[in-house]
């Protein structure tokens, strides 16, 4: 393979990874590379990270085994994956950020159709359906409506493209938590990492955060740097340890937990799933304090061009699930 293909393919599953409700893994998968991708990611582990750190003892046997387990996790095939797929993420962010502040009502309209629609595919997965699944899915549902409610509560800063992140430990482990949560996510196929991100409200923030980062790097030649620049910076460093830290161990936590209990985390899953229909809601009433815009309420709608508008992207988004759902079946 080569390494335009792998980095086009990179590409297209970074493309896929920041859309809610579309599965990096499941794209993978109909590109034929999932076997591969898994099995690099399963060989990373802590034997890894003491060999690479043994270069520096600068002996040549150090030299030979650093060589030896670049080979074994398939470096060259994750880093020009890797590429595409960073390279996907800092085209599409402006463009969806952009659309999050000008077109909010039609942008949340399509996320709407997109996640409504991929509930279809972990329903298809559960093997039976009991009280214990339905306690669990509605415990997940009733989380996310509590936590969209709390945030509303707060301002709701976290559900408005543009604001700026305020740094503190609790929100900066808050982000390395959901980059390990949504990493191990979005490997597996018919599960979209950036749902989970969406679901426990980084989603826009964490865009909005690569977004300025990348408008102020040329800042950084002339000797200027913000407060901004460094915030960003930090929350970035800290959600892509976390990302580090899921292949290590979440991957494998979640493995078990399918193996295992796997009704229960599919449950809990399409739980998550419903209950950010909440929080994606298109009609809202919302206030201007200076600068920035909060949602208070949601509103219903009225039959007007937006509406009409919000819509036809929804139903776009409910297509654009539905013919990739399609794709998988008949590549599966």
């Amino acid at each position: 393979m080569n390494i335009l293909r792998l980095f086009v393919n990179g590409f297209l599953i970074g493309i896929a990874n920041i859309i809610p409700g579309m599965s990096g893994g499941t794209l993978a998968l109909v590109l034929g590379i999932y076997e591969r991708l898994i099995t690099a990611l399963r060989n990373i582990g802590l034997q890894t990270i003491k060999r690479i750190l043994g270069i520096f003892a600068f002996r040549k046997q150090a030299v030979d085994t650093f060589y030896a387990e670049l080979r074994r996790i398939d470096f060259g095939f994750l880093t020009i994956l890797g590429v595409g797929a960073v390279a996907a993420v800092l085209v599409s962010t402006k463009l969806i950020v952009y659309l999050l502040n000008s077109q909010h009502d039609a942008t949340y309209g399509f996320f709407f159709g997109l996640v409504l629609t991929s509930i279809l595919i972990p329903v298809r997965m559960l093997r039976g359906f009991s009280w214990r699944e339905l306690l669990v899915l509605l415990v997940a549902a009733a989380l996310l409506v509590f936590t969209e409610e709390l945030k509303k509560n707060a301002a709701g800063t976290a559900s408005v493209a543009g604001d700026s992140l305020e740094m503190s430990i609790g929100m900066l482990a808050f982000f390395f938590g959901c980059g390990a949560l949504s990493i191990s996510a979005m490997i597996l196929p018919g599960v979209s990492g950036s749902f989970l991100l969406l679901a426990f409200g980084v989603y826009f923030p964490l865009l909005t955060a690569i977004k300025e980062f990348i408008e102020e790097v040329p800042a950084i030649f002339s000797g200027e740097i913000s407060r901004l620049f460094l915030n960003n910076s930090l929350t970035l460093v800290v959600f892509t340890l976390g990302c580090l830290l899921g292949l290590l161990v979440f991957t494998r936590l979640l493995n078990f937990l399918l193996g295992r209990y796997r009704n229960l985390t599919i449950s809990f899953l399409i739980g998550l799933m419903v209950g950010s229909l909440y929080g994606l809601w298109p009609f809202r009433h919302t206030v201007t304090v200076g600068e920035k815009t909060y949602d208070t309420s949601h509103l219903l709608p009225e039959l007007d061009m937006n509406l009409i508008i919000t819509v036809c992207v929804f139903l776009i988004g409910c297509a654009v699930i539905l013919g990739f759902s399609r794709l998988e079946k008949e590549t599966g």
